[in-house]
């Protein structure tokens, strides 16, 4: 009456499997628990007047009164040429996960919000334009169709 080799691999497996399950470090929170929903929005100011006293200022801290934890992304452009304008933002997106872009800017070109449409539209992330020439409302493209009327 002896012991099958291969019933002893087995059963040797499944008991330290088993040993280093119930002895290994519990974790004291909940794996699959809910975690509380982050926003991460890209803040761009552009101009240079702004590079000095918003650097850091914008953090978590400021939005601790939401119901969502909001992660702000402090991107600074020097001047809002297209190129510099587009490199910045693309590269901010390509970066981070945003969710949003909030374009600040002291301008007064339409130019800035036809570029902040164009990327939007690309990436359909919303860009909410305050001061200056974002502010600019485009016009909602619709096709019309006319109508010939005797």
């Amino acid at each position: 009456m002896g012991v099958h080799l291969g019933c002893l691999s087995d059963t040797l497996w499944l008991s330290l499997l088993l040993l280093s399950v119930f002895s290994a470090p519990r974790c004291q929170c909940r794996p699959f628990g809910m975690v509380e929903p982050t926003v991460n929005v890209a803040v761009v100011f552009s101009g240079s007047a702004y590079q000095s006293e918003i650097k850091g200022r914008l953090s978590r801290e400021n939005f601790l009164d939401l119901p969502l934890e909001v992660n702000p992304i402090t991107v600074l452009v020097n001047n809002t040429n297209p190129r510099t304008l587009l490199t910045r933002i693309c590269d901010t997106l390509a970066a981070n996960r945003v969710h949003g872009v909030i374009f600040e800017d002291n301008i007064g070109s339409e130019a800035v919000a036809q570029i902040l449409d164009f990327i939007s539209t690309q990436t359909a992330v919303p860009i909410v334009g305050i001061s200056g020439g974002s502010a600019v409302v485009l016009p909602h493209k619709v096709r019309v169709e006319h109508r010939a009327s005797l």
